[in-house]
């Protein structure tokens, strides 16, 4: 088929305006909410003792959450938002072994707490 030359003119500028459409529009937005949700999760692992059970990996969390922000403020929103995913992956990580070390630590004193008891029993009485 042979198109005028004013149609594929129109042709070539319908087609232009449709594909600045479509990338103008397809614009990343500030990743605000999961650079908050990063800080979020880093303070929720230093309050359940991650830096003292799970110390790398906290400040793991601590470094992303850092760089998540510097990234926002570079209007670098991919990095931004890559950033803030692993530090809450890693907040969360930290708390979870901070968690378990802390309940290890509890059950370690249980069972302490019942081996006493038991020897405390099982000592013979003065009639």
């Amino acid at each position: 088929m042979h198109f005028s030359p004013r149609f594929q003119r129109w042709l070539s500028f319908a087609v232009a305006c449709g594909v600045l459409g479509v990338t103008g529009c397809s614009t990343t937005h500030p990743p605000e909410a999961a650079v908050g949700q990063a800080q979020l999760a880093v303070r929720q692992a230093a309050e359940s003792k991650a830096p003292v059970y799970a110390p790398t990996e906290f400040r793991l969390a601590q470094e992303k959450s850092q760089g998540a922000q510097r990234a926002l403020a570079a209007e670098e929103y991919d990095q931004a938002r890559r950033l803030a995913e692993q530090a809450v992956t890693d907040a969360q990580l930290a708390q979870a072994r901070a968690n378990a070390a802390e309940a290890q630590k509890n059950a370690e004193e249980t069972r302490k707490t019942i081996d006493a008891l038991r020897s405390e029993a099982n000592r013979p009485t003065a009639p």
